[in-house]
């Protein structure tokens, strides 16, 4: 078993403390085809992860299982501070880790690890609790706070432009825009998973936040990853509370 260290991340706040430890209990931390149409009553699973992390693999396998169901809405934010052990994450992003860092307000110290799930910004867990993963999403279901409505995308090189509506509780959220690539296999060539070949489900490849809403029709645009063709992508969209982090609504869709 690793040795655990302790360290501070400058770009954390100062009141998280991190913790690098090898696997615990599965747990690596840091202390215009219309899919959905109108039903908003979709679950965002939000898989915070990294390539670089041995107890990553099993739950980058089951996010996998839910990336095609229709009432869900599956991520997998790819983290950077697992970078260091010797591979660097085609698809880290430091945006990531700062949102899981975000997330750490609501859920409290010690709330910062990998693999870790987010559902509908409510409830945290280890990604690869199957049991536990499944029993929360089942209690999520319910009617959706508001209504995000996906209108027409259209693609222009790499830039996609997307046409969306809003009604209902929209005070104090904000709109979140992930590009997903839905499914990518990488062979590891150092780190923690040394000669592994890893496939990953629904990973993010940009992403963006808009925190100016109106009612009613609004459009926006995202780019696509250099080299990823278009059918390769969907893209999903999310309203959330900023203060509580609660998902009022989502919707997605493929390019």
């Amino acid at each position: 078993m690793k040795k655990i260290i302790s360290i501070t991340l400058l770009i954390m706040p100062a009141w998280i403390l991190v913790f690098c430890s090898g696997s615990v209990s599965g747990v690596h931390r840091e202390t215009s085809m219309q899919v959905t149409g109108d039903n908003n009553n979709i679950i965002v699973l939000e898989l915070f992860t990294s390539q670089g992390c041995s107890s990553c693999p099993p739950a980058d396998r089951l996010l996998g299982t839910y990336a095609d169901r229709a009432n869900i809405a599956a991520l997998s934010f790819h983290v950077d501070y697992w970078n260091r052990l010797g591979w660097k994450d085609p698809f880290s992003d430091p945006a990531y880790s700062a949102r899981q860092q975000d997330y750490a307000a609501s859920f409290g110290p010690g709330s910062v690890y990998t693999p870790q799930l987010i559902i509908n910004g409510e409830k945290e867990m280890v990604g690869s609790d199957e049991d536990k993963i499944a029993a929360t999403v089942q209690q999520m279901q319910g009617p959706a706070y508001s209504q995000i409505t996906m209108g027409e995308i259209a693609t222009d090189g790499n830039k996609v432009s997307l046409r969306y509506s809003l009604s209902g509780k929209i005070n104090n959220a904000v709109v979140n825009i992930a590009l997903v690539q839905k499914k990518t296999t990488t062979s590891i060539k150092a780190g923690e998973n040394k000669g592994v070949t890893l496939t990953n489900y629904n990973v993010v490849r940009n992403f963006k936040t808009i925190d100016s809403l109106s009612a009613g029709e609004n459009m926006t645009t995202i780019e696509l990853a250099a080299g990823v063709p278009k059918e390769e992508c969907i893209i999903v969209i999310y309203l959330q509370d900023v203060v509580s982090r609660k998902i009022f609504a989502a919707a997605k869709s493929g390019l």
